[in-house]
């Protein structure tokens, strides 16, 4: 999600064109989630975040999904 230069409430989402009628990203919740829905064989992979600061240091993270 990007917040830049708007409010949170305003995020814009970003995800891949192949999972994003199925994909949400809840911030509702702590800590935030990422939520697929009809999961599919292809979905598996490397999911990546980013997380940017105004005041720290940018922080990523992967998560490796495997479907079975």
């Amino acid at each position: 999600i990007d917040v830049r230069g708007r409010p949170f409430h305003k995020a814009v989402n970003w995800s891949d064109e192949v999972v994003r009628p199925r994909a949400r990203f809840v911030t509702s919740q702590k800590p935030a989630a990422l939520i697929l829905e009809g999961l599919q064989l292809e979905d598996e992979g490397v999911y990546r975040c980013r997380v940017d600061f105004k005041k720290s240091p940018t922080r990523n993270f992967q998560v490796n999904l495997t479907v079975i």
